[in-house]
């Protein structure tokens, strides 16, 4: 079922002007003896600003209507009607859809299973892409890492390892498959639910820690493989020309597919708002985050988003 719902998953040319005066080539005569029969409009010179009398604007039952706070406040309670003898016409768009717009046919399908259900956002695909470009994000980065490993050990006075044996050590590592993606992400949503603020680490410890039980998560996966997977989880190549072009190449694959899942979920009605939405990260490390006040989070990643106008669903 999982693999059903996610296989169902100008240019303006410039012409002429014909009218305009072009100066006539001639070879033969520069010094300007040659008749010139056109000119620039350009007016009169003068040193002073030509003062025109401001336009006034007409009053407006509109804007009267905007300003007058009791009107506005008792139609919060109210509603409103559209008074043509007011307004004139009324300007309601003709031949707008009115049929039935919700969720869609194929992801009805695979409602009443949520693991279908997340494959139909984020299907099979994804993850195995994830697995992919985290293992070759590992395999670029094993000469940067053994070096610092071999400077780590220079600094606490130990034994030293020869970098080609801390290079082998790492290339031995167990490559990251997607199923073990899709574990580590399920752990983090875990922890988000039920945090520890002694870090995540804790979620590991055999001490007890007030009522949650302990050593929880070290039934799913082993701790250090589970900071080896976050460390090295990457969505696409860093190597890529485009890394360089687009700020947000380090998730486009994942944003370009969500995009298209979640448009393929849902029947869009005929009206459709278009906000600004605030990813939160308070990372120092993002380059596109952005402070606004006027958000609960102040600090994140700012988009803007083409919704459902009543049911706030989020198709783009």
């Amino acid at each position: 079922m999982m693999t059903e719902g996610a296989d169902r998953c100008p240019v303006l040319n410039s012409e002429e002007d014909s009218d305009g005066c072009d100066e006539p080539e001639d070879d033969a005569d520069s010094d300007g003896s040659a008749d010139w029969v056109c000119d620039w409009d350009i007016g009169d010179l003068s040193d002073e600003e030509l003062e025109e009398a401001p336009e006034e604007i007409p009053n407006s039952i509109w804007s009267l209507a905007a300003k007058d706070a009791k009107m506005l406040t008792a139609m919060r309670h109210s509603g409103r009607e559209y008074d043509p003898s007011k307004f004139g016409p009324d300007p309601t768009y003709a031949d707008l859809y009115d049929g039935p717009y919700g969720p869609s046919d194929s992801v009805l399908d695979v409602a009443d299973d949520l693991l279908a259900l997340l494959f139909y956002f984020m299907p099979p695909q994804l993850w195995r892409q994830i697995a992919i470009e985290s293992n070759t994000y590992h395999t670029q980065s094993i000469t940067k890492r053994a070096r610092a490993i071999r400077a780590q050990q220079r600094r606490n006075g130990g034994n030293m390892e020869e970098l080609a044996e801390i290079r082998r050590r790492l290339s031995n590592v167990r490559n990251i498959e997607p199923w073990k993606v899709l574990r580590v992400v399920a752990l983090l949503i875990a922890r988000m639910l039920v945090p520890i603020h002694k870090g995540i680490a804790a979620h590991w410890s055999t001490a007890k820690l007030g009522s949650l039980p302990t050593n929880r998560f070290g039934l799913y996966m082993p701790k250090n493989r589970f900071f080896h997977i976050v460390g090295y989880m990457h969505f696409s190549n860093n190597k890529s020309p485009e890394a360089h072009r687009d700020r947000a190449w380090k998730i486009r694959p994942v944003v370009d597919l969500l995009q298209r899942t979640f448009a393929r979920g849902y029947k869009p009605p005929s009206v459709i708002s278009f906000d600004e939405a605030t990813l939160p990260s308070r990372s120092r490390f993002n380059p596109v985050r952005v402070f606004n006040k006027d958000k609960p989070h102040k600090w994140g990643t700012k988009g803007f988003v083409a919704a459902c106008a009543k049911t706030t669903y989020c198709m783009r």
